[in-house]
C-alpha cells in the first residue's frame, strides 16, 4: 500500500497523512449513521438520568468497562448547551470504543485489507484491531483534547499500537484539526494510564514535565474529508477546541500487534467471549455478532 517514500516518511515523522483514502460519500454516510447511533444512545443513557459526561470521576466505571460495548460519552458542557429542538447527537462528544466488533457497518469500514497492509509494512506481525470511536468534535463547542501519545492508553510490551484517523468531515485549524510533533515518536513513551489495585484508573508519568512540549514544536494536520492519517503509537499529538460553525467529525481505530504482550493493568479490557479479531475475520451476517454484551450497561 505504501511507497518506499511514504515508509520513509512514517518512520522520519511518526506520522503520515493519505489525502483521498476513502470516497467523501462513504464517509458522509458512515457519519450520518453514527449521528444516528449517537442519538439512540443519548437518549437511552438520559431516560435512566446518566449523563457519562467526559473526565467525570462519578462515571469512571462506565468508561473502564466500554473496550466491548458501544458506549456514548458526553461534552463537559454539552448537554447543558443543547437546545430543546436539537438531535440526540448534538451533545455528544464521542461514542466507542468497539464499534468495529459490535456493529457490522464499522466492522466493514474497518476491516479494509489496504489497513492491513500498512500495518504489516510498518513492522506488525499480527495486527489485531482493538479500539474504535467516533468523534464528533461539535460545532462551537467541540472540545481539546490535550497533548498525548496513544501508546500510554493502548500499552504493549513492547510499544505495538497503531492509529488510523479518518476524517468523516473537512477538518481545518479552524474547526480543531489534529496537531502532531514531527519525530516526537523518537523520544519515547512519556505516560502510561493504567487500573488501580483498588478498580480506579490513573495516569503514570515518566518525569515530572509529563508530556508537556512546546506549541511550535507542532504541526497542524488539516484533512479533507475522506483523508487518512496513520500515527506512530509514541507520536506526541493534540486537537485544539472548535469553536467554528463547522463540526468534525472523525473516526479513530487502533490496531495492536498480536505478537507483543498486552498487560492485564491496561485500562481497556475485554470479556473472553469477545476476543481481539484480526482483519480478515470480517462480521457475515447478524448472527455472527460476539454473545450479547450490551451497550448500555451498569
Amino acid at each position: 500500500m505504501l511507497n518506499k517514500e511514504q515508509v520513509d516518511a512514517f518512520e522520519s515523522d511518526g506520522f503520515l497523512v493519505l489525502p483521498d483514502f476513502v470516497p467523501r460519500a462513504e464517509c458522509a454516510a458512515l457519519l450520518n449513521y453514527s449521528r444516528g447511533l449517537a442519538a439512540q444512545l443519548s437518549w437511552e443513557v438520559q431516560r435512566m438520568d446518566f449523563l457519562p459526561t467526559l473526565d467525570s470521576p462519578k462515571h469512571e466505571d462506565y468508561f473502564l468497562t466500554s473496550g466491548d460495548k458501544i458506549r456514548v460519552f458526553f461534552e463537559k458542557a454539552g448537554i447543558a448547551a443543547m437546545g430543546p429542538a436539537e438531535p440526540g447527537w448534538q451533545g455528544v462528544d464521542k461514542i466507542g470504543h468497539a464499534l468495529h466488533d459490535l456493529d457490522p457497518m464499522f466492522d466493514e469500514f474497518s476491516r479494509d485489507s489496504r489497513l492491513d497492509a500498512i500495518c504489516r509494512q510498518t513492522g506488525m506481525v499480527d495486527p489485531l484491531l482493538l479500539q474504535s470511536m467516533v468523534i464528533f468534535k461539535q460545532a462551537h463547542r467541540g472540545g481539546e483534547i490535550d497533548i498525548h501519545q496513544d501508546a500510554a492508553w493502548l500499552y504493549t510490551e513492547p510499544g505495538s499500537v497503531l492509529g488510523f484517523w479518518f476524517a468523516l468531515e473537512d477538518a481545518t485549524i479552524e474547526n480543531g484539526c489534529m496537531w502532531a510533533q514531527p519525530g516526537g515518536h523518537r523520544t519515547g513513551l512519556r505516560s502510561r494510564f493504567r487500573r488501580r489495585p483498588d478498580g480506579s484508573a490513573g495516569m503514570d508519568w515518566s518525569d515530572a514535565d509529563g508530556c508537556q512540549v512546546p506549541e511550535e514544536h507542532f504541526v497542524p494536520l488539516e484533512a479533507s474529508a475522506g483523508t487518512l492519517i496513520v500515527l506512530h503509537g509514541f507520536c506526541p499529538h493534540r486537537s485544539g477546541p472548535n469553536r467554528s460553525r463547522h463540526a468534525r467529525g472523525s473516526y479513530s481505530l487502533h490496531v495492536i500487534d498480536g505478537a507483543c504482550r498486552y498487560p492485564e493493568d491496561n485500562w481497556l479490557q475485554r470479556s473472553p467471549a469477545m476476543p481481539l479479531r484480526g482483519f480478515d475475520l470480517k462480521l457475515k451476517t447478524i448472527e455472527e455478532l460476539p454473545a450479547p454484551i450490551p451497550a448500555f450497561q451498569f
